[in-house]
């Protein structure tokens, strides 16, 4: 083809602020997911390449975003936690509440002590500490009262060494004192669970309610696993010979069911199960003091609730044994009959909008700005207010509790929630990230090896000294209390190192009692060190 036939084409394009704001959540959260045996940076690789291309490119930061960006973060925090925030106190106060408050006085005052004595600045000293506990909250808390540059560069050098020293510390103190948590779970497991095969002539062709051995006995057939298929049991369930039954209940009665129906086969159900395990606690007052069966949760959920657990006491339920209020019932099913089971059984049901309302979530943000506009002089310190982010707070908090005020609503859809949360997170990382990147570089000196060291310090003395207190003081369980310690510190990685040894749903418990407290309470120890610190004289 003649080279005078060629036409040239150009093409333009427009740089935008959310194109490139847009472009950087979503590198951002593709690095974040990358994850190293279960960890990895999580929201925080938004933030890693934010700063990476401000560096680069030197891309302007729009701080409405951020400022938008916060406020959604905390609010949806506030929303999520307000429902079990208060609660928690009057349930858990003797042991785990107690335990965290511990874990985060240590955190204070080994912070505030080690920017006192080795002259840190405050803005890179409450970094440190933030990044330690890898704790968004406590970053965007301190970011209300020090320079970002100094915050964030603590943050950034404290967050890998903080997750660093937070795995090590659990792996090794799980790993000395395994013998220990096996023992203690050894104690307190009653029941059993265990996989037969169906042989028994007599059973074939019967339906699951219609056979009394199961109901004599108090044990539960939790799944029925069929052509390489894992079925959910219920009562119309039919009974076919070959059938791979679990059983699930005290040990002499699986075993006494299993010899009637057939022998004992060493089938995992995982390889070939969509059924999950979740625990639920009830909290909806129009189910209270009825039965399963008068519920009808088997054939309105077609999910199996195989084992109660009220008051520390752990046992099989029947069809006719009422549910009361905080029981935590085990319940098998596929995800999607658990979430529905969920929302009937807990606190969400008929307290939820089925969308985001758009004027509820309005009002909340008009009340978030207002209480955070608020300033209160305090004598000695000067005026003192919460800010955006803490009437963010606040308000989601208040509205979360309390589910409805007036004809607004403060409790939305979990997932919807959650994807504001995480997109105000990433609005915010980005912002940040574009102004403090290349400061961030050029701050990096011989300095940085000592506070990564402080970092650890701020990450493992707090734990250790929990776990003590916890452990020997408040006589809280080895694993309940890294479950509390996890929770204290927002780390929920930690829980997967647990239950490497302790798969019940103790650590659980304990983790998700104190999270939204800790949530809630960094945001004001962040406040409080910020205050003692300018009362001693620390330098800004």
């Amino acid at each position: 083809m003649p080279e005078t036939d060629l036409i040239p084409i150009e093409i333009f394009f427009q740089k935008s602020d959310l194109v490139v704001t847009f472009l950087l959540v979503l590198l951002g959260i593709a690095f974040g997911n990358l994850t190293i045996k279960g960890v990895g940076f999580g929201s925080s690789g938004v933030l890693i390449v934010a700063m990476v291309a401000g560096y680069f490119y030197q891309f302007d930061a729009v701080p409405i975003l951020a400022d938008l960006g916060i406020v959604l973060f905390l609010l949806c925090v506030g929303l999520e936690a307000g429902p079990s925030f208060f609660r928690a106190f009057k349930q858990h106060g003797r042991r785990f509440i107690t335990n965290v408050l511990v874990l985060l006085a240590i955190s204070g005052v080994n912070t505030v002590a080690i920017i006192a004595l080795f002259g840190i600045p405050v803005g890179i000293g409450l970094g440190l500490f933030a990044g330690s506990f890898t704790s968004s909250p406590a970053l965007i808390s301190a970011l209300q009262f020090q320079a970002e540059e100094e915050v964030i560069f603590g943050y950034g050098v404290a967050y890998p060494f903080g997750l660093i020293g937070v795995i090590l510390f659990i792996s090794i103190a799980v790993r000395l004192l395994r013998d220990k948590m096996a023992a203690e779970v050894q104690a307190r497991t009653r029941l059993h669970a265990a996989v037969f095969k169906l042989h028994s002539e007599d059973l074939h062709g019967k339906l699951l309610r219609d056979v009394d051995l199961f109901r004599e006995h108090e044990v539960v057939v939790s799944g029925i696993l069929r052509d390489l298929s894992v079925r959910p049991a219920s009562g119309s369930s039919v009974l076919q010979k070959g059938d791979i039954l679990r059983l699930e209940g005290m040990p002499k009665d699986v075993q006494a069911v299993g010899e009637v129906i057939g022998d004992e086969v060493h089938e995992t159900f995982d390889e070939h199960s969509e059924l999950d395990t979740r625990s639920i606690v009830v909290e909806n007052t129009s189910v209270l003091n009825r039965s399963p069966r008068d519920l009808g949760l088997r054939l309105r959920f077609n999910a199996t609730l195989t084992r109660v657990i009220r008051s520390n006491l752990e046992f099989v339920p029947s069809e006719d044994e009422p549910l009361a209020y905080g029981d935590v019932v085990m319940a098998v099913g596929t995800p999607y009959q658990l979430d529905q089971l969920e929302l009937f059984l807990g606190h969400e049901h008929h307290t939820v909008q089925r969308r985001v309302d758009i004027g509820s979530l309005a009002a909340i943000l008009f009340i978030a700005f207002a209480i955070g506009g608020l300033v209160v002089p305090i004598p000695g310190l000067g005026p003192f207010s919460l800010g955006i982010a803490g009437g963010a707070l606040v308000a989601g908090l208040i509205f979360g509790h309390f589910g409805r005020i007036g004809n607004f609503i403060g409790r939305f859809p979990r997932n919807a929630t959650a994807v504001l949360k995480e997109l105000g997170l990433a609005l915010f990382f980005v912002q940040v990230g574009l102004e403090t990147g290349q400061s961030f570089v050029e701050s990096l000196d011989f300095q940085a090896v000592y506070y990564a060291f402080y970092a650890v310090l701020l990450a493992v003395v707090p734990m250790a000294g929990s776990f003590l207190i916890g452990h020997y003081l408040l006589r809280i369980p080895v694993s309940e209390c890294f479950g509390v310690i996890c929770g204290g510190m927002t780390f929920t990685p930690g829980l997967d190192i647990i239950r490497q040894v302790d798969s019940s749903e103790r650590p659980i418990v304990a983790y998700s009692s104190v999270y939204p407290v800790a949530l809630i309470l960094v945001i004001a120890l962040v406040q409080g060190m910020h205050l003692v610190l300018m009362s001693l004289g620390a330098t800004g």
